[in-house]
């Protein structure tokens, strides 16, 4: 999945999970993992937001559980405590060429924190400090749906025998 959104994972995350869903409006891509606090500095860093990093005024308490609640955790949108997120665009110019899902529906007119992503393809990026040492990353990108090729699982080696 994160060939398919256009942003690595750090060799040192914990915890990956991903998932797709596809549907007759848009497909669904979900990534999630777990870092220190210091390497998601770094990972964010990395990753910087289109506009700047946002956070919460409330939280959404009447936002369905849906996506991450398939992988047993809150949706990012439901804290309001130690949460930021943003939209990252790795296809903007500068970034390194990848596969690039489409910018995402829940975002009005293509607008994320002022800026104008409408032409970008864009990834919704929530960063969790979730304990005074770890922090959860939450990836979640919209794809065209029936275009886009549904991501692979990684193929095991053959084995020796």
């Amino acid at each position: 999945m994160s060939g398919h959104m256009g942003l690595g994972i750090p060799a040192t995350a914990e915890s990956a999970q991903a998932a797709y869903e596809g549907t007759s409006r848009f497909d669904t891509g979900i990534l999630t993992f777990t870092l220190t606090r210091a390497e998601a500095e770094a990972y964010l860093s990395e990753h910087p937001p289109q506009g700047k990093w946002l956070e919460p005024a409330e939280a959404q308490a009447d936002l369905p559980a849906h996506d991450f609640t398939h992988l047993g955790l809150p949706e990012p949108e439901t804290f309001t405590k130690g949460i930021r997120y943003g939209s990252v665009c790795p296809g903007s110019p500068g970034a390194a060429e990848s596969p690039e899902p489409s910018g995402a529906p829940d975002m009005p007119y293509g607008m994320e924190g002022g800026h104008d992503t409408s032409g970008e393809q864009c990834v919704r990026l929530y960063a969790h400090a979730y304990t005074p040492q770890r922090t959860r990353i939450y990836l979640r990108a919209h794809f065209e749906p029936g275009i886009s090729p549904l991501p692979s699982a990684p193929s095991s080696p053959p084995s020796v025998g």
